[in-house]
């Protein structure tokens, strides 16, 4: 009785810890917790998916040239912290979208990347960083800032911040009335201090009362008019940042859901996010989701906040000259199209290849006569050499398959074919476009000539947008390109080697319609014969071109 009762007490303990365990808020603190849970893994098997394979790895594996099309900065971000997966492959290639003397970013561009740098194990000039982070605008002091935090080394302080804040509470880019995205990163930079600067406390306390009542009854939160998603995991981040829990805290809960509930609505079926509801997925947009859900994680475990990394040692030796790439406008600009790389002599407007038999080109007969002449002569060798065996044969006339296949199914362009425009099919009319850069004529960097493109007619197809025709007009007139996303979430980051916060943190691409600014992307933008299409540079969001 006495060893039954012992066991008893004992079966009876094990219960209750594993109750306690059970209950309590730290169990299963390894993910986030209901719907956040489901959106993280739906957006890494988005990533896995764009590299073609059943790994995120992979995803972080790719060459340059994919990953940069895609907001690197960002997801790297959320998938360092993630504390998952090797980051050798891409350090090695990350060498390629390093800054140099010749490259033209706002500083808050030019700081992100750098702390990218440093957090993988490069080593930065301090002096450098310092004047970059000291520039003034409220972007470079918030990344001044975060490097200041990760480095140890003060390169902006708190007060810089706070001083910028708003009467209503908020922060913003320019003007007396706060934005929630703005606001949110702000209170993201300053949240390692909030304990220890009595000023901090005050200036977060206030954007943390400004961002809930900015949060619209469904949840979510507007940013430049606009109900979109990115704003919503600003403010995620920023309030994990400051200890508060966006899924229970009083203050963020309303009709419609909280910040983290409130990303449903701009989920699209391959598990990315989109930047306004009911719109197509987009990298930016699912990168920033990423690395709230992220840091709603490491909240949960009760770890340090997002931005707050530790260093990593996976940079290595210096690059060789090599690993640079030759003639790139812009590290990162991948999705451009190069005047320079294209050969001369190449005449605009050639017509397509001459095609022989069943509507082929000529060369591919060639290309496999000469496969099936160097299999004669490899069954030959072999023989003479008393090493044709069957299974050898078998696999000699494979290869040759293989690659005869190959040659018939690629489709093989040139250069300077693909900056040729080719003539548009179906045409239902022409438009106009122009290109120019009239805001930063006689800036130092600003070109030569502010007209890039005249007055310019492009035939259209029926559905045709802005972005289809400024790409047309790109590789007819060889014209430098960058951009990110596609379809109606394509935006466009350069044009002739100028670039978005090339000229502060409010620069960059806008496009106009018959004079008018339009509110949807340039890939949402579905134009019409006689539309009047001009891409202008901005440095102010447009208020300069009114």
């Amino acid at each position: 009785m006495k060893r039954n009762g012992w066991m008893k007490t004992v079966l009876y303990g094990l219960c209750a810890v594993l109750l306690l365990l059970f209950l309590s808020p730290a169990a299963g603190a390894g993910s986030p917790s209901g719907p956040a849970e489901e959106y993280e893994k739906g957006i890494l098997s988005y990533l896995a998916a764009s590299s073609g394979s059943d790994s995120v790895q992979a995803w972080l594996d790719r060459d340059a040239e994919t990953l940069f099309k895609t907001p690197a900065e960002w997801y790297f971000l959320a998938l360092y912290q993630g504390g998952k997966y090797d980051f050798s492959s891409f350090a090695k290639q990350y060498r390629k979208r390093l800054p140099d003397e010749s490259t033209r970013l706002a500083d808050a561009t030019w700081l992100n990347r750098m702390m990218t740098a440093w957090l993988l194990g490069m080593e930065v000039n301090a002096d450098e960083v310092g004047q970059h982070a000291s520039a003034g605008d409220i972007m470079s002091l918030v990344y001044g800032l975060h490097f200041s935090t990760v480095s140890g080394t003060s390169y902006v302080s708190p007060s810089q911040l706070t001083d910028k804040q708003c009467e209503d509470g908020g922060w913003s880019l320019k003007g007396d009335f706060g934005d929630p995205d703005v606001t949110s990163m702000v209170l993201t930079a300053l949240a390692p201090y909030y304990e220890t600067d009595e000023a901090v406390k005050t200036a977060a306390d206030k954007g943390v009362t400004f961002l809930s009542e900015k949060q619209l009854s469904n949840g979510g939160y507007n940013s430049f008019g606009t109900d979109n998603c990115e704003s919503a995991s600003q403010v995620v981040i920023a309030l994990c940042s400051l200890g508060i829990d966006p899924m229970t805290d009083v203050r963020f809960q309303k009709e419609g859901g909280n910040p983290i509930t409130t990303l449903e609505r701009f989920r699209c079926e391959n598990g990315a996010f989109a930047h306004k509801e009911g719109a197509e997925s987009a990298d930016i947009t699912t990168a920033e989701a990423l690395c709230a859900l992220t840091a709603y994680r490491r909240f949960l475990n009760g770890m340090t906040p997002l931005y707050t990394a530790e260093r990593s040692n996976v940079w290595g030796t210096d690059p060789k000259e090599e690993d640079r790439n030759p003639g790139e406008t812009e590290p990162g600009g991948d999705s451009s199209v190069s005047a320079e790389s294209a050969p001369k002599g190449t005449e605009e407007g050639s017509s397509e290849p001459k095609k022989g038999f069943f509507g082929t080109e000529p060369y591919k007969f060639v290309v496999s006569g000469i496969i099936v002449l160097l299999l004669a002569v490899t069954l030959i060798v072999l023989k003479a050499c008393e090493r044709l065996s069957k299974k050898n044969a078998v696999f000699a006339v494979a290869a040759a398959v293989v690659l005869i296949v190959l040659t018939f199914a690629t489709r093989f362009e040139s250069v300077g074919k693909h900056y040729t425009g080719s003539e548009t099919k179906d045409a239902i009319g022409s438009v106009t476009l122009t290109i120019r850069c009239d805001t930063i004529a006689g800036e130092q960097g600003a070109p030569k000539d502010i007209v890039i493109l005249p007055v310019t007619e492009v035939k259209i197809a029926e559905g045709d947008t802005a972005f289809d025709v400024l790409m047309k007009a790109a590789k007819t007139h060889r014209i430098s390109m960058d951009y990110t996303g596609s379809g109606g979430s394509v935006y466009v980051k350069g044009i002739a080697g100028l670039y978005e916060f090339a000229y502060g943190s409010m620069s960059g691409w806008i496009y106009l319609v018959n004079d008018e600014i339009m509110p949807v992307g340039c890939g949402q933008a579905v134009v019409k014969p006689g539309d009047e299409i001009s891409f202008q540079y901005t440095k102010n969001l447009g208020e300069d071109l009114k």
